[in-house]
């Protein structure tokens, strides 16, 4: 009776935890961040609800149309109006213009702290995401950076919740789960070091290590705390606190196309989880460029934030005179009105369905801006690349890129027709890169599990267990004098200066010692020595 008692107990707790993880309620919200940012996260969006459970995607843009909609999208536009309206022209080229032809990240970055408060606040009232304030999930997803608005459904749900990286791990996400972040070999994501740095890049790259959590939680938590307050009525809403509770961080990043570093259980790369086998090309004319060509083909894009036809002049008409020389076709991402005299062996589409002409055999070389999904969807297809980084972590993926043998890097300063020309027939016809990035995507594709079916199985593992304070590790709580061991250091320092200090007592000690013997038995032989001489 007791054994049929016991095994009931388990039949039961079994299907209890099959009802947690199967048919559960996921909210997955997305307060910022380009449609490419979403792009990530839609795959994992499609496959839970493929697998029963009730998924809930909140974001600022409209999903694809091609998209299974296996959960259902909220569209933000009213908050998306707000923002264009608030930041105006988002033109980086300009931007870096204004800012004397240098790095752009500090202008685009002003702009965008500059006003996240009231973007967060345009988000949280939007009519098109109400829905997800009656929800009540399960679980929450949200980006890790310059999202942290969604953390005010996580505070008034309570429930758990899993950060997904849009670029590698971050300084503070890694400190919120306790994983080590050593600036001696893992280089900041919007520095261009590599893993082997000189002794000034380890400085500034520690200096930008010890200040980014530091920037962030004055600039951007403190900030979206009025905001949250507000909107929810409570003033003890603290997002810091609120996001110390996090379960898991999705990490779009591999080690294929990066830097090994030491991962936590509850640190997850899962980069590449959105890259997939191509689909038959649906544009009839696109299709037919790509089948008729008798060439090699490149695709040239910038992504889904920089429009090829905000390029400057100078760099506009270096592009069009090297395309036009090139013994190959090029398909290219444009999104202004026509070109006037476009060559011949060019074509261009405002918008491409960019892994399915990544898939195809023809094409050769993809021309791109660096983003990362750009670079992890072009080693999947085994396509070599020519970077022109401009923003953000573009500069350090492409970096990465040409370190590993994969691609090969422009700069937008210097940029001439002559040097756009011999890039892209370097790609196409040297051996080495094809070679190169063959061997990359075979790491990247060779994984214990795919990166979806890994990022599935911990989302489900999180909603089946209720949370992942199972895997936090100590360090969390840790102080910092204990997590780098300074008080050891200090006890070991103090006990060796102690010793050191009594060994020096022994030795004067021993050295008196000796020396009274001495001058005992000294005076002893003297005063023999002249009893002795008195005898005689």
């Amino acid at each position: 009776m007791a054994k049929d008692r016991f095994l009931a107990k388990v039949v039961l707790v079994m299907l209890a935890l099959v009802g947690v993880s199967e048919g559960s309620r996921v909210l997955m919200v997305l307060p910022l961040g380009s449609s490419s940012h979403k792009n990530i996260i839609i795959p994992l969006a499609e496959a839970l609800g493929s697998r029963g459970h009730q998924v809930i995607v909140a974001s600022l843009h409209a999903s694809p149309a091609n998209s299974s909609r296996s959960y259902t999208d909220l569209v933000a536009s009213d908050a998306w109006e707000t923002i264009r309206k608030v930041t105006g022209d988002f033109n980086v080229f300009k931007m870096r213009e204004a800012n004397g032809g240098k790095d752009v990240n500090s202008e685009v970055m002003k702009k965008v702290l500059r006003n996240l408060p009231e973007y967060c606040d345009a988000f949280l009232r939007d009519p098109g995401v109400q829905t997800a304030w009656t929800s009540k999930p399960d679980l929450i997803l949200l980006p890790a950076f310059m999202n942290e608005c969604g953390l005010a459904l996580v505070h008034k749900f309570k429930a758990p919740f899993i950060y997904v990286t849009t670029s590698g791990l971050t300084p503070w996400t890694a400190d919120l789960m306790g994983n080590p972040e050593n600036p001696s070999y893992i280089p900041n994501q919007y520095l261009t070091y590599g893993a082997h740095m000189s002794l000034w890049q380890r400085t500034v790259n520690t200096l930008v290590r010890i200040a980014g959590p530091y920037l962030r939680k004055q600039l951007v938590m403190n900030r979206l705390d009025g905001v949250v307050q507000r909107f929810l009525g409570d003033p003890s809403v603290s997002l810091s606190e609120v996001e110390k509770n996090v379960s898991l961080v999705l990490v779009n990043s591999h080690y294929s196309l990066g830097h090994p570093r030491p991962l936590l259980p509850n640190v997850v790369e899962v980069g590449g989880m959105h890259c997939r086998p191509g689909r038959p090309l649906q544009d009839a004319q696109l299709r037919h460029f790509l089948d008729s060509s008798t060439v090699p083909v490149v695709l040239f894009s910038l992504g889904s934030s920089i429009r090829s036809e905000q390029l400057p002049p100078r760099v506009l008409h270096s592009l069009m005179a090297a395309f036009r020389r090139l013994p190959y076709r090029v398909l290219w991402k444009w999104e202004g009105g026509a070109l006037a005299d476009l060559p011949a062996n060019v074509m261009t589409r405002p918008w491409l369905p960019q892994q399915d002409v990544l898939a195809h055999k023809r094409v050769r070389a993809f021309f791109t801006h660096g983003g990362l999904l750009s670079l992890q969807e072009a080693v999947y297809h085994n396509v070599p690349l020519v970077g022109l980084p401009i923003m953000s972590d573009q500069h350090l993926n492409v970096r990465q890129a040409v370190a590993s043998g994969v691609a090969v890097e422009l700069s937008l300063d210097s940029l001439t027709e002559e040097g756009v020309y011999q890039a892209i027939r370097s790609v196409v016809e040297e051996k080495q890169y094809r070679q190169r990035v063959m061997e990359r995507s075979q790491l990247l594709r060779h994984q214990q599990s795919p990166p979806l079916d890994t990022a599935v199985y911990w989302t489900e593992h999180v909603l089946r267990y209720g949370g992942g304070q199972h895997l936090r590790s100590a360090a969390v709580d840790m102080p910092l004098y204990q997590y780098l061991l300074l008080d050891v250091a200090a006890f070991l320092l103090t006990l060796t200066v102690l010793l050191l200090l009594l060994l020096r007592s022994v030795l004067t000690a021993l050295k008196r010692l000796f020396v009274r013997v001495l001058k005992n038995t000294v005076t002893k032989a003297l005063t023999t020595l002249r009893t002795h001489v008195k005898l005689q």
